[in-house]
């Protein structure tokens, strides 16, 4: 009786803290404030998803920044109407506490909201006007996992709410609000939907785990690759992040369309190589060694030749020096193994692409042209979306004159509701880098790598003291 009388105070203070939040928000849109959303990390990738979720159901713009981008492009421009809304795991992010600390005393009438997990922090207890509590309990391991899903959560809880809340008063701003969010995408009903994302992450987890071991199985040991989102650029720049913690292979996250302006240059032929690569370059040096001694002339050479054989195909091949051999024999066998063995060539392989939408036409359509666009230019796509025929045949139709080419398919739970698979694809990303981290951290214990750093849990360089977002 006691913990459930603390339940309902706890819904009770809750309840309370998000209708003072929606009167802060609806304050300030109506005075025409702008409202920024500041936040670090992982933090700032749910920050990043956020405008999103108010722009499709309750017509809000908001606008995300990171502390360092809020300093350096809004600190003289706010006004008295602004609000701010931090957010943070921790509640002890030392970058959102500084810019806390200036508004605060350059601009003591903006009002500051935090959503944090630790509401005895800092944020919590002193630098915020209104706190609102994530609730998911301590991170155990130090990638964020289940505090991002929260805070994806409560984002969109609290904008279903400031639509209902924006509908209810029928202002004149919110009836202008309301006519433009009548026609979201799924027609939806965000309250059911809501209701549903509990049992939509179960059915993620239960379902795509074989898929995800097959890519992760493709993929784990690819020193670089890019995430490339059709809108959710939030999903996918923390879908990098966790590869980047817990795999420590480098991964960037990137809107789809702004990949071809640049970033592209990496596909095809380039000099990012992994043990992967090193592996195609032994195996090309083991066939040399395997011709030369197996050759009628090469069985006759003395152990030193062969070693200044060896020397030589290495100087010329990466510094261009002419070989320094002492027969015609060994001249012969020399021009021989370069002949028949392409060595830079067994490195290179296609890029690996990761794509992820959601289920709309439009980002279905635009999601199938920048496949077409990157794979004939030597990547290797793999995909995370719904089931979707078109999808899958982009993805698999294999590119003229490549014969490396991979591709994969990572099937989310159908919802129709492009909003929804913003939690499915978070699982499955998350998942992915989990399934990697595993596979590259049983490969280098295998090759007995002393202090490489991969884990799951307490990867290198990170701990929970540094990563507070």
């Amino acid at each position: 009786m006691i913990d459930a009388t603390f339940d309902l105070d706890d819904i009770d203070d809750v309840d309370a803290r998000i209708r003072t939040f929606l009167r802060m928000v609806s304050g300030a849109a109506e005075k025409g404030g702008t409202i920024y959303i500041l936040a670090c990390g992982s933090s700032f990738h749910a920050a990043k998803t956020a405008p999103i979720f108010f722009n499709e159901i309750c017509g809000l713009p908001v606008i995300p920044l990171l502390p360092g981008e809020f300093r350096a492009q809004c600190t003289r421009s706010l006004r008295p109407t602004d609000l701010i809304i931090g957010i943070s795991q921790s509640g002890e992010t030392k970058d959102l506490i500084d810019v806390f600390n200036m508004v605060e005393q350059a601009y003591p009438t903006v009002k500051r909201i935090c959503i944090l997990n630790n509401t005895n922090s800092t944020l919590g207890q002193e630098k915020s006007d209104l706190c609102i509590p994530l609730f998911c309990g301590p991170e155990i391991a130090v990638p964020a996992t289940k505090s991002f899903i929260n805070q994806l959560m409560v984002l969109l809880i609290l904008a279903v709410r400031l639509r209902e809340h924006r509908q209810g008063r029928r202002t004149p701003a919110a009836k202008r609000v309301n006519k433009k969010s009548e026609n979201i995408e799924s027609g939806a009903d965000w309250r059911e939907a809501m209701e549903r994302i509990p049992g939509l992450i179960d059915r993620t987890i239960k379902t795509t785990s074989r898929e995800i071991e097959l890519v992760a199985q493709e993929i784990h040991q690819a020193p670089s690759m890019h995430i490339l989102a059709t809108r959710l650029l939030g999903i996918a720049k923390e879908g990098a992040l966790k590869i980047r913690e817990i795999v420590l292979n480098h991964t960037e996250g990137f809107e789809a369309s702004e990949f071809k302006h640049g970033p592209n240059t990496i596909l095809g032929v380039n000099t990012v190589f992994g043990l992967a690569n090193v592996r195609g370059l032994l195996e090309t040096f083991g066939q040399a060694v395997h011709r030369i001694v197996e050759d009628p002339e090469g069985r006759s050479l003395d152990t030193r030749a062969v070693g200044r054989l060896f020397d030589s195909v290495a100087a010329y091949a990466f510094d261009d020096k002419p070989p320094k051999l002492a027969s015609a024999v060994e001249e012969r066998l020399f021009k021989d193994v370069f002949a028949k063995h392409d060595f830079f060539g067994s490195m290179y392989g296609n890029y690996p692409l990761l794509f992820i939408t959601g289920p709309a036409e439009l980002d279905v359509n635009l999601t199938i042209s920048q496949i077409n666009t990157h794979k004939i230019r030597g990547a290797d796509v793999f995909m995370i979306a719904e089931d979707d025929e078109r999808l899958r045949e982009a993805v698999s139709i294999v590119p003229a004159a490549s014969n490396k080419y991979r591709y994969g398919y990572i099937t989310l739970p159908r919802t129709g509701n492009p909003l929804m698979t913003i939690f499915s694809a978070t699982v499955v990303l998350q998942l992915l880098a989990f399934r990697m981290s595993l596979h590259k951290m049983e490969m280098l214990n295998r090759l007995e790598i002393e202090g490489h750093g991969v884990h799951p849990d307490v990867p290198k360089n990170v701990s929970k003291s540094i990563t507070v977002d």
